[in-house]
């Protein structure tokens, strides 16, 4: 399936259903207010997670679990936020300047022009948003400052996302965290929810939303993520203020004015440039084709991981790889030894077995063996090539090294779905 549209079809589903739960809990806000509705989401969301990873509270220690309320609190205000602001502004709006959250990550973990240029066109953007008048009415004061805490809180949650994958496995951090989630909007859900939370039908919409905004995108998006780049993942998110002001419209009856269309596509805009993959980039002036003339250059543009880089950075991390030329039946790595190598396949084949069965095969521009290195102990598979093979090498200290230079590159790898749940 890699490589074919299946994959892009499921995250634009799964940003579509977001969405949709989003707009259908914002038409319950009648019923149930705004933190009545956001709060009663939550626990649905929150249970239906917890039953499927079944995470033991036991097995957490104090750093993970400190590490996990940080992040249930900044997931808390996101939501909270989010909801308040769609009260208040359509929903297309409302995305739009949430995705300055992570448009700011990105640039400060970068920091290119380029990038900072596509920020720039990004809060140009939100400018004109947050100046616009649409006919259905003016997006106030008020929403624009909730609509900005949420983005800020999105940003929050993201670095906050990131500490807890790299103390909690799977996604047992996420589970736990959407409980703390339900347990702290609690008393702001009975205090300022409206009494017909109650009712049936809202509470009926309010557990739809749930189930829509929760456990069929996680679905969706564990099935996508298995064969799709997250350079590619992080584009189809960029067009996600569309998907909001389309479902808005369909659901809600949003209207938009030109002026908010114009700034819901210039935040696309920027964040299709900053989020997705940036290939296009290599190729600008004469100093970057020369460097992309470089075999070993030209072999690490070709690997997904390293989607994000520029011409200059690839250039950078090709002189601390080595290559090297394997035979069929050479040994990379043993299930259960240490391990002090990355490998990245740049032609050939090579065969991941574990306790003597072939579980699949890697191609050219796949990697193994950074689940060692990253998070310690010893292999977890065995890999034998099948064909002959050239791999391009780093050793600990310059893999290392690279995820500390290229902040992009170690989200890749130690990001997790509960990196991208975002405000669900």
């Amino acid at each position: 399936m890699k490589g074919s549209w299946q994959p892009a079809a499921l995250v634009l589903l799964s940003s579509t259903s977001l969405q949709v739960g989003l707009a259908v809990a914002a038409n319950a806000f009648g019923g149930a207010g705004p933190m009545g509705a956001v709060w009663v989401r939550s626990v649905v969301g929150a249970a239906l997670l917890w039953l499927y990873i079944r995470p033991n509270i036991r097995g957490f220690d104090r750093a993970q679990l400190q590490a996990i309320v940080v992040y249930a609190v900044a997931l808390s205000c996101m939501t909270g936020f989010v909801y308040l602001a769609v009260a208040r502004a359509p929903l297309g709006v409302v995305s739009a300047i949430l995705m300055l959250g992570p448009l700011g990550i990105a640039a400060w973990g970068n920091r290119s022009p380029i990038d900072l240029a596509l920020v720039a066109v990004a809060a140009c953007g939100a400018l004109i948003l947050s100046l616009a008048q649409g006919s259905g009415g003016p997006f106030d004061a008020l929403g624009l400052g909730l609509a900005v805490a949420a983005a800020v809180a999105f940003a929050a949650y993201i670095v906050a996302g990131k500490r807890v994958t790299q103390r909690v496995e799977g996604l047992k951090g996420l589970a736990m965290a959407l409980v703390i989630v339900a347990l702290v909007q609690t008393p702001f859900g009975l205090l300022f929810g409206e009494p017909g939370m109650w009712e049936p039908s809202t509470l009926g919409a309010l557990a739809l939303a749930g189930v829509l905004s929760t456990l069929i995108p996680f679905a969706l998006e564990m099935t996508a993520l298995r064969t799709l780049s997250m350079a590619t993942f992080g584009l189809l998110l960029a067009f996600e203020p569309g998907v909001a002001a389309i479902a808005g419209f369909a659901i809600r009856g949003d209207t938009l004015s030109i002026q908010q269309i114009l700034g819901i596509a210039l935040v696309i805009a920027a964040a299709a440039g900053t989020l997705g993959p940036r290939g296009w980039t290599r190729n600008l002036g004469t100093y970057n084709r020369r460097i992309m003339s470089d075999p070993k250059v030209q072999a690490l543009a070709n690997v997904p991981l390293f989607n994000g880089l520029s011409a200059a950075e690839l250039s950078s991390l090709a002189q601390v790889v080595s290559e090297r030329q394997a035979s069929v039946g050479d040994v990379l790595t043993t299930e259960g030894d240490a391990g002090d190598e990355f490998f990245i396949i740049a032609d050939g084949s090579v065969a991941i077995t574990q306790d003597g069965r072939e579980l699949r095969r890697l191609g050219p521009g796949e990697y193994l063996g950074e689940i060692a290195l990253v998070f310690g102990g010893t292999r977890t598979a065995t890999a034998v090539v099948a064909e002959p093979s050239r791999l391009l090498v780093l050793g600990k200290a310059d893999f290392a090294d690279m995820l500390k230079r290229q902040p992009r590159i170690e989200d890749k790898i130690l990001a997790t779905v509960s990196e991208r749940m975002r405000y669900r």
